[in-house]
């Protein structure tokens, strides 16, 4: 069994494991997880408590552990591990090899200190970088990592605006190669309304990458966009960059 505990002030999820977990434990974190980042835009620091040795109910409970892990190393920041279990104490050496996130295993007298390590209030990192180079009316940029709803409130939202106060129309670049992971729900729908909300704003859109799903996406919302749109490989940056200044 698992039981979650939300700390949202602390961006944190404590998660303590009893007795023996089964598959529906893991979908359940699983889901805590993935709720609380579409609800807040923050991936959480998790704390995991475990007295003991957790057991696996079966097969499918440690396929859908390894699913769990699978699915969210590359987007939780921090993992603290907090166990007197021997077996348990030596996981986060053999894991940091293997997984983004920093893990970190705190004994049992030691779980205060666990949750003020894994608390990650100010983490947050914008996955928007600039790209230099480019004339005034252009926005050029590549997404690194998770994009957000921060990074269209905090930066591309106000760039536009910025831009439009000496332009008519604005440009814009975007690099989406092997460096994103991805976006979340709420960065979607900002997306959505930054092109609502701007739509007679820009006079080309320039899209680079290889990912299919952006790829496709363009292609069935281009022609409801009254700009010029453009979707170019990765290998044709350079095209990219040529076009969008034209």
């Amino acid at each position: 069994m698992i039981e979650t505990t939300i700390d949202r002030e602390n961006n944190l999820i404590i998660a303590t494991a009893r007795d023996t977990l089964s598959e529906a434990d893991f979908e359940n974190l699983s889901d805590t997880i993935n709720d609380y980042i579409n609800s807040t835009d923050r991936a959480p620091g998790i704390v995991l408590n475990a007295e003991d040795l957790p057991h696996w109910k079966n097969a499918a409970a440690l396929f859908a552990h390894f699913k769990l892990v699978r699915d969210h190393q590359n987007v939780l920041p921090k993992v603290a591990l907090v166990s007197d279990s021997t077996a348990l104490s030596i996981m986060p050496s053999l894991v940091d090899h293997f997984v983004k996130a920093k893990v970190r295993h705190f004994p049992q007298e030691d779980m205060n200190k666990a949750v003020e390590w894994a608390e990650t209030v100010d983490d947050y990192t914008s996955a928007i970088k600039m790209i230099d180079g480019m004339p005034a009316d252009v926005i050029a940029y590549e997404v690194v990592g998770t994009l957000s709803s921060h990074d269209y409130k905090d930066v591309l939202t106000p760039l536009v605006e910025e831009k439009l106060k000496t332009h008519d129309k604005v440009k814009i670049l975007a690099v989406f190669g092997d460096a994103f992971d991805g976006a979340t729900a709420s960065a979607l729908w900002d997306d959505a309304w930054l092109g609502l909300g701007h739509i007679a704003a820009f006079s080309k859109l320039a899209v680079v990458s290889d990912i299919d799903w952006i790829r496709h996406g363009c292609r069935i919302f281009g022609p409801l966009i009254p700009a010029q749109l453009h979707v170019f490989d990765s290998s044709d940056l350079d095209a990219a960059k040529e076009w969008i200044k034209s």
